[in-house]
């Protein structure tokens, strides 16, 4: 008898000291998962608007990152940054984008300036590049309906870029809904196509 309670005690502390490393790995699995779930919330969540409306980059399907200061009241896609030639070494750049108004509002004014802050752009090797307005060009919009709107009046293009630019490292654009929701939409890291349609 007394041998068997050996026995079964001496079972049960291994089985004890058992349990304990496997204890040990089911906690570093389960901090592990915190983590990895943790991570993808933090990624997931700079892709909201809210985030976005916060000042935060997100990134822009045709390269580069996106600032929306207006998130809340306007979805931006920017489909793209195209060059159009004028001379054999020279053009001019105007974006095209889709947007979604998600406030009751017809129209946005895009481009110029917004509080004293011009609308420009920055090649990669910092050259800068401006409209020939401040002024605003409205836009009309549908409420819940991605629109696509191109900047392609004259004065919005941005004027006497070499065609080696291939990237814009900053660009800078007005938006003007009214008194209450206007801002500058910022891109950066834009690649340039030359001499192509928009898509």
């Amino acid at each position: 008898m007394k041998s068997r309670m050996k026995t079964l005690a001496v079972c049960a502390a291994m089985a004890l000291a058992g349990s304990q490393p496997a204890c040990a790995q089911l906690g570093d699995i389960l901090k592990k998962a915190k983590q990895g779930i943790e991570a993808v919330d933090k990624v997931v969540g700079q892709f909201t608007g809210q985030e976005a409306a916060e000042g935060r980059e997100v990134p822009v399907a045709s390269g580069g990152t996106m600032i929306n200061p207006l998130a809340s009241v306007m979805d931006v896609e920017l489909v793209g940054a195209y060059g159009r030639s004028t001379s054999e070494n020279y053009g001019t750049v105007y974006l095209v984008f889709k947007i979604k108004m998600l406030a009751n509002k017809a129209s946005v004014g895009l481009g110029g300036a917004v509080d004293n802050v011009k609308s420009m752009a920055v090649d990669q090797d910092g050259n800068q590049y401006l409209t020939g307005t401040d002024g605003q060009f409205r836009k009309p919009l549908t409420e819940g309906v991605a629109v696509k709107v191109a900047l392609d009046d004259a004065d919005a293009h941005y004027r006497d870029v070499p065609r080696s630019v291939r990237q814009m490292q900053v660009i800078k654009v007005g938006a003007f809904i009214d008194p209450q929701s206007k801002g500058m939409i910022t891109f950066k890291n834009v690649p340039v196509v030359w001499d192509a349609e928009p898509q």
